[in-house]
């Protein structure tokens, strides 16, 4: 007889894929913070890498200094070592294409509270304060006093002054105060003197006091919302959109500028937390120009010019070492 019989056998088939491989990484520090302290502060980063089934989410940390200076190591934990920004940078180690960054500023943060506000001295009697002259080219609306020296009424214009009887000061429908000038009766003479002097003088103890903060966002202040402190820039400061200042009613802000500060139209200063402009300086040692229907906050102390475009506002004090120039503004 015959027997069939049938035989079975199994194919093995290995299909070999590529490995899946980082695609993104976001960086960030702990609790998404993003100042630390000078003073032995550490900062540890994090990198969440994508996508989620990436086979290997490992990254390499490195830190690139820039104003500031601080280490990292193989963990991500930055530590910093002087004032200024650094920016953290994870790389991934299975596609070294791939890297994510964050900026991080390093400040004397305890040191921030203790910021002394600038002394005005006599020049805190005055809302707008000038040597060669303060003009306003249409209706303006100034709640304080205005002064002039060594320049004299002359060079107020705009303002259709009344004399008083005295010939001490002058007023105007626009200024809900009184208006001085160099050539007026004694005292006024000596008064705006020290005034000035004292302006100058304030301007000098903003531009000497040590910054907590150099250079930050490279003058840029667009878009940004900023903690008590003294900014330092050697460049010009740039408004171009809204820029928050934060912190409590005793906190200080002094900006000192060796450019000029330049605020882009409507765009605002805003407050918040309970800031008052009565902390807040600027001194700048070029040009201000505040844009058509800004609004600005604090003491504009400034070197040279002051120009307020048309509609524009500010709840503080405009000084300036030359002019200030005025069109249907809001000054108080």
């Amino acid at each position: 007889s015959v027997s069939n019989s049938s035989v079975s056998s199994t194919m093995v088939i290995t299909i070999s894929g590529q490995e899946v491989v980082a695609t993104s990484i976001t960086v960030s520090g702990l609790g998404d913070a993003t100042i630390i302290d000078v003073n032995g502060g550490t900062l540890q980063m994090s990198a969440l890498v994508l996508p989620e089934n990436a086979a290997d989410k490992s990254v390499i940390w490195s830190v690139q200094n820039g104003t500031g200076v601080a280490t990292i190591d193989a963990n991500g934990l930055l530590t910093a070592v002087s004032n200024g920004t650094v920016i953290a940078k994870a790389i991934s180690v299975s596609n070294t294409l791939i890297f994510g960054t964050k900026e991080i500023t390093i400040s004397n943060q305890e040191q921030l509270p203790g910021t002394m506000a600038v002394d005005l001295k006599s020049a805190d009697s005055f809302a707008i304060l000038a040597k060669s002259g303060v003009s306003t080219a249409s209706l303006s609306n100034i709640t304080g006093n205005i002064g002039v020296s060594p320049s004299p009424a002359s060079y107020i214009t705009g303002f259709s002054l009344i004399m008083h009887s005295s010939n001490v000061y002058a007023t105007s429908s626009q200024v809900t105060g009184m208006i001085y000038a160099s050539d007026y009766a004694v005292p006024t003479p000596a008064n705006l003197t020290t005034a000035v002097s004292d302006m100058e003088t304030a301007y000098t103890d903003a531009a000497g006091r040590a910054p907590d903060f150099t250079e930050l966002y490279a003058g840029n202040l667009s878009g940004q919302t900023l903690a008590a402190g003294v900014y330092k820039y050697g460049t010009d400061v740039l408004i171009n959109t809204n820029v928050t200042l934060t912190g409590s009613a005793t906190d200080v802000f002094i900006f000192q500028i060796s450019g000029s500060l330049i605020q882009a139209a409507s765009v605002q200063v805003i407050l918040s937390g309970g800031i008052l402009a009565e902390n807040i300086f600027w001194q700048v040692a070029g040009d201000v120009a505040i844009g058509t229907n800004a609004h600005m906050e604090g003491t504009i102390l400034s070197m040279t010019s002051i120009a307020m475009g048309t509609g524009a506002s500010i709840n503080g004090k405009l000084f300036a070492q030359t002019a200030v120039t005025l069109d249907g503004n809001k000054v108080n």
